[in-house]
């Protein structure tokens, strides 16, 4: 989804994207997730996200590891040895925790979550934090939202004192989502800006200042496109790109392929599925090329606990149900049904050929039959029973 979360409908892994889209989530979900992100350096990148509805809110927590292995290591002023390389690992493991709620008939959702660093780099060790925290609206299919990265600054330190800081950023988000009865499912498109704060944007290509103020165009180009298709029978077709990729691709069915021209690459690209398995069990796959990384494959397992959403029960505006809702096995009265004065033949007010009504007398075999039914004889008019004695007319003897 090319990291686009702002304006997507929100589940577990919004825990390290956008804590607000916790809000989205239903019913409680773990997932798991492991991505081969770069085969020389044997890069990987291995989470679980555990992700629960409350009667308050929405509560997540995290788990992630990055690590690399293969490193080339050389002494400073020195050039690699490459007859006899040697090499080191670094791995960074993160701990979030994330709480998200709604507000105003669910149209605001708001989120937070703390992240906690731990990071080894051939035996140097360092730990870090940051927050960060988002907030979406919703309403009649379109999201927008803001999204703070390192709300308070990530902050790491070495066990030699020597300490990092990132400052804030800010990420603007839009999203439109809309059911497509036609296609038997519902689509969603969505937009998301690189940073609006800092100098250095999240763009897979350039590091110029792509705030809009100072390049309108480069801003643009910087910004990430997503879109899925959610069909009913639970499969999902994702997409997502930076749209200097788009632009390259106009650039060459025009043959005027820029390449280089302003020294970037093409951006980043990524193309998934995934499906939803008995309700339970669900798989996606992500493919992703990055210009500098090269292509990496994603996969997750996710599985979802607790029941879906109620079926509409019975019509609660006091209308009988028909006889086809009683249950099958239950003895019946198959008797005629007739009409009297005050009992009518109409199912919607007797229940059909299930009713109970007082007989009539055979008719004369020479007489017309009488336009208006008369009871056989004086009895006292009798009501018609309630509908929950219609499956039970041993109960209904006079």
């Amino acid at each position: 989804m090319a990291s686009v979360s702002l304006g997507m409908q929100g589940d577990p892994s919004h825990l390290a994207l956008s804590p607000a889209g916790l809000a989205d989530i239903k019913r409680s979900e773990v997932v798991f997730h492991h991505a081969s992100l770069y085969e020389d350096l044997s890069l990987t990148q291995t989470e679980v996200y555990m992700a629960t509805p409350l009667s308050y809110g929405a509560l997540g927590l995290g788990l992630s590891r990055v690590g690399a292995d293969g490193i080339l290591r050389s002494l400073r002023g020195e050039s690699p040895d490459f007859s006899n390389p040697s090499t080191f690992s670094a791995t960074d493991w993160v701990a979030s925790a994330a709480f998200a709620r709604t507000w105003w008939d669910r149209r605001l959702r708001a989120g937070a979550a703390l992240r906690l660093l731990g990071r080894d780099i051939d035996g140097y060790f360092g730990g870090g934090a940051q927050l960060d925290a988002s907030l979406v609206w919703l309403q009649d299919g379109f999201r927008g939202g803001l999204r703070l990265d390192r709300g308070i600054g990530g902050l790491a330190v070495w066990r030699s004192g020597y300490s990092e800081y990132s400052p804030a950023d800010l990420v603007l988000g839009l999203g439109y989502e809309r059911r497509l009865g036609y296609f038997y499912g519902a689509g969603a498109l969505a937009w998301e800006s690189s940073g609006l704060l800092q100098q250095q944007a999240s763009s897979s290509f350039s590091q110029n200042d792509a705030r809009p103020w100072v390049d309108p165009w480069l801003f643009l180009r910087s910004s990430r496109l997503a879109g899925e298709f959610r069909f009913d029978m639970g499969l999902v077709l994702r997409g997502g790109c930076e749209i200097q990729a788009l632009t390259r691709v106009f650039d060459f069915l025009q043959g005027q392929d820029q390449q280089g021209q302003f020294g970037e690459s093409r951006g980043s690209v990524s193309v998934g599925a995934g499906y939803l398995w008995a309700d339970r069990v669900r798989v996606d796959y992500a493919l992703v090329a990055h210009p500098d990384l090269g292509t990496s494959q994603r996969v997750t397992l996710g599985l979802v606990f607790g029941s879906a959403a109620p079926k509409p029960g019975p019509p609660s505006d006091g209308a009988i149900p028909l006889p086809n809702d009683f249950d099958e096995d239950a003895p019946r009265d198959n008797g005629p049904a007739v009409l009297t004065d005050s009992v009518t033949a109409s199912p919607d007010s007797t229940g059909g050929s299930d009713s109970v009504a007082p007989p009539v007398p055979e008719p004369a075999p020479t007489a017309p039959q009488p336009t208006k039914n008369v009871p056989a004889s004086p009895e006292p008019e009798r009501k018609a029973l309630p509908p929950d004695e219609w499956d039970a007319p041993e109960q209904a003897a006079p």
